[in-house]
Parts: C-alpha cells; sequence; structure tokens
C-alpha cells in the first residue's frame, strides 16, 4: 500500500496562505489562528493587493517567499487555482490544502480544471487535499488549516475522515458537547489527489489514533480502498457512515462534492467483506466511536442491564435482541449477593430493575464482576426534583449510581454503556461524574448496536 501522505500535512514547520486577506469572507482569519497557535516566525501571507496583514509583509507571489514552505493552503477562486499549484510544484512544496470551491461540484468547466491539476500534479511529489474542503486539524499539535476554536478541543484518540468540508467544522463544535475527543480530522471535498484511502493509511500508522471514523458519499477507488480496509481493520477499528444511499441522496452528493455514490448493496457488500463497520446515522455512528475509544472490546455477547426504571429495561432488552446479544441469567453467587440487599419487591434478573431501592450502585458493582457477563448496559435516573434536594443536601451521586473508578478497576475487560434520561441538572451531573470514564449514548438502541460491534469487531480480530 501507498503511504505517502506527507507528515506535515498534520505538523508543518512553515505554512504559506495563498489568498490571504483582510477583508472579512471565507478564510480571513487563518492567519490569525495560525499566529495563536505557535506560526509567528513560519507563517507566510501571499496577495498581489495586499501589503501588509496581521502585522505581517504579503508577498506578490508564493514564488517570492524567500524560505521553503511545507505546506500550503490556497484560497483563491476557482480558476486561479492551476497557477497557483504550478508555483507549489516548482517551490517543491509537498503538501497543499485546496480550499476553494467552485470545481466538478458545481459545473463541466470546473471538472476541467481539477482535471488541469491533476495533470500538473502528475510525477510530482506535491500531495494536494481539496477542492472544496478545509483541510485537516491536529488536535495534539493544535494545528488547523481552517477557523475553528482549537482552544475547545481536548486531544483524543479518534481520527476522523469527512468528504464535506462544512459536516468536519461542525463536528468539531458539537464534539466537545459530547465527550467525544479526536486525534485527527481531514476533510477531503472533491478528493483530485488525496482520497479516502489516503488518510485512512495514514491514520492507520498514526499512534495518536486507535479508532477511525469515516464520513463518505462515495469511494474514489474502490478496489483500492476495500484492500485497505481490510488491512487496516485488522489493528483499528474502522467505522463508517455512508449517505448517498437514496436515489435523492445520491443526487444531493453528486452536487455537493462531485461524488459518484453508486449502488448501496455494493458498499454494504463491500463493508462486510473488509471488516468495516457501517452505522446507520450520523448519531449512531459517534455513539459507537464513543465505546470505542473509551471501552474494551466485548470477550462475549453476554449482556446484563442494570436500571432505575423497568420500562426502559424492557426496552434495552429488546434492543439487545435485536442486535444478537443474550441477556443471561446472573450466576448463583451475584443472585446470592444481590438477595442480601435487595427488597422483597426486587426480582434479581436480568434486565436487573432496581427500582427506587437505593441498591443501583451495589448492583453494578455485583454484576461488572459476574463472570458470565461480558458487557453491561446502565441507565441510572433520577426525577429532577430529587436531583435539586440531593444537591442542596450536598450528597455525592457515586454513592448512589457507584464510583466510575472503582467500577473500572473491577471490570478492566467489560465494556460498561450508560444511556439515561432526565432534567438537565442530572444530565449534566452524569455528564461529569460518569462521562470520562464510561460511554454516555443518546439511545438505548445505540448502546446495543455499539456492543454488538464491539464483539463482532473481537470475534472478527480472533479469527484473522
Amino acid at each position: 500500500m501507498d503511504r505517502s501522505l506527507p507528515h506535515v500535512f498534520f505538523k508543518p514547520g512553515t505554512v504559506a496562505v495563498v489568498g490571504a486577506s483582510k477583508k472579512a469572507r471565507f478564510g480571513s482569519s487563518i492567519p490569525g489562528l495560525l499566529l495563536r497557535h505557535g506560526y509567528q516566525n513560519n507563517l507566510y501571507l501571499v496577495n498581489p493587493r495586499e501589503k501588509e496583514i496581521n502585522g505581517l509583509p504579503v508577498y506578490t507571489r508564493l514564488l517570492d517567499i524567500p524560505a521553503p514552505i511545507d505546506l500550503v493552503i490556497i484560497l483563491v477562486p476557482a480558476p486561479q487555482a492551476p497557477s497557483v499549484i504550478a508555483e507549489c510544484i516548482e517551490k517543491n512544496v509537498p503538501a497543499v490544502v485546496l480550499e476553494s470551491a467552485g470545481f466538478s461540484e458545481v459545473s463541466s468547466e470546473g471538472a476541467l480544471l481539477e482535471e488541469e491539476i491533476r495533470t500538473l500534479l502528475q510525477g510530482t511529489k506535491t500531495r494536494v487535499i481539496g477542492p472544496n474542503c478545509l483541510g485537516v486539524i491536529n488536535t495534539h499539535e493544535s494545528f488547523s488549516t481552517t477557523e475553528v476554536n482549537l482552544e475547545n478541543l481536548r486531544p483524543g484518540n479518534i481520527g476522523i475522515i469527512a468528504q464535506s468540508g462544512t459536516f468536519g467544522n461542525i463536528l468539531v463544535d458539537w464534539a466537545p458537547t459530547q465527550g467525544l475527543f479526536f486525534s485527527k480530522l481531514v476533510t477531503i471535498g472533491n478528493r483530485l489527489d488525496v482520497d479516502e484511502t489516503d488518510c485512512l493509511l495514514y491514520l492507520a500508522d498514526d499512534d495518536k489514533t486507535d479508532v477511525i471514523v469515516l464520513y463518505i458519499e462515495g469511494v474514489k477507488n474502490g478496489r483500492r480502498f476495500y484492500e485497505a480496509t481490510r488491512e487496516v481493520s485488522r489493528n483499528k477499528p474502522i467505522l463508517i457512515f455512508k449517505s448517498g444511499r437514496s436515489p435523492a441522496g445520491r443526487k444531493a452528493a453528486a452536487s455537493h462534492t462531485g461524488s459518484l455514490t453508486g449502488e448501496d448493496e455494493l458498499y454494504e457488500a463491500l463493508f462486510r467483506q473488509s471488516g468495516v463497520i457501517r452505522a446507520t446515522s450520523f448519531q449512531e455512528l459517534f455513539d459507537i466511536a464513543r465505546v470505542f475509544s473509551h471501552e474494551p472490546t466485548m470477550a462475549g455477547p453476554r449482556v446484563c442491564v442494570v436500571t432505575v426504571s423497568g420500562s426502559l429495561g424492557v426496552m434495552a432488552a429488546d434492543a439487545c435482541t435485536e442486535c444478537g446479544l443474550e441477556l443471561p441469567d446472573l450466576s448463583p453467587k451475584t443472585v446470592s449477593t444481590l438477595r442480601e440487599i435487595a427488597p422483597a419487591w426486587m426480582n434479581v434478573k436480568n434486565p436487573l430493575d432496581v427500582g427506587p431501592s437505593g441498591t443501583f450502585a451495589a448492583a453494578l458493582k455485583a454484576v461488572v464482576t459476574d463472570p458470565q457477563i461480558n458487557g453491561v448496559i446502565a441507565i441510572p435516573i433520577l426525577p429532577e426534583v430529587i436531583m435539586s434536594h440531593i444537591t442542596e443536601l450536598g450528597i455525592d451521586i457515586r454513592s448512589m449510581y457507584g464510583d466510575p473508578e472503582e467500577l473500572r478497576i473491577l471490570s478492566p475487560n467489560k465494556p460498561i454503556v450508560l444511556y439515561t434520561l432526565g432534567g438537565p441538572k442530572w444530565i449534566e451531573t452524569i455528564h461529569k461524574t460518569y462521562g470520562q470514564t464510561f460511554s454516555l449514548v443518546s439511545s438505548l438502541e445505540n448502546a446495543a448496536r455499539a456492543l454488538s460491534a464491539s464483539f463482532w469487531y473481537r470475534k472478527l480480530s480472533m479469527q484473522r
């Protein structure tokens, strides 16, 4: 496999912005972002109509810059892009992010511009991400080629590849509110040169990335992508959400990133045969990613549901069964332990509905150490009015629902997935108390799907 995507896309020593401007328009704040994050002496701006921006001199042409350049960000109108790419090649620039739109996604003339650039790149070492994209974000190095709030991004272990630029930007804004933390994010747009397979192979070798997530509308080279996913999925889980499944979606994809999406049945077969986990929705994609990034893979299909609500326990049981998971009887030792603390009305079964018994913490502790259980779905619930009362009394929520660090020590090899409902104080408390240790997901269905995917991936890995 070709793994030649230059590392300087994610950690350049020097950066040039071609099309930098003082005017408030797309990309105008990128120089300021780079200056705030360590590029004071390694940033060069190019615009023939400007003399100074952000206190930096502005060059007329890229070739006028007196220093070698690792990465060029291009913001000029589409018709000007080929000449800028030609200068990048002449200057031996290894990495280019072409953020400009107006190419194959809008017209045949735009497609011809892409072909012109592709011809220029033949036989050179210059690689281009884009056009019609926002490039890359590297949270571990506080580097970005697009306008985001890097201060809000805590480095993580999920690598993201997305065709859509704006989707990537919104994802970065949304992720910290969901307890999702990325290592690197790449938006690839029309894939004139660098495509999803190049990025996948790069993330496969990235020691900061443990889980790879893709949002794609189509695959550029099906055979190469298939071979890459088969190879990479042996060592890292690959999660994919592919849109453009319907005729209307395929039409929209063609006008969005110029993608030819193909028949969905072919993609389904490709993913299944290559060991890829396919999500059916955006929310499911990132719930599964959260579980893979937080939790150990599940060694077997046996799940226990611990809940305060009997109705939610039934829903969880249905969801698990539909995903091919099992809800076995608890071991005699676990049953005996729980009967000692359970009120007479409480059924010691799986799902384990503790109701208002106050035994949720003890029940969860017993279940996670049960040798017959491979994974747990915990459903802590508390009405907002009681949450307010508990807050006034200064009661630690861990005493009621379990200490996350203790539970993790007791069950280092079992995934524990949480789902909850409630008012804002309750939700905030659960996120703060458990969100950094366990995986909080958005639905019981996604909890079951994530555990099912975890078990499937573990089983597949053992067979290889």
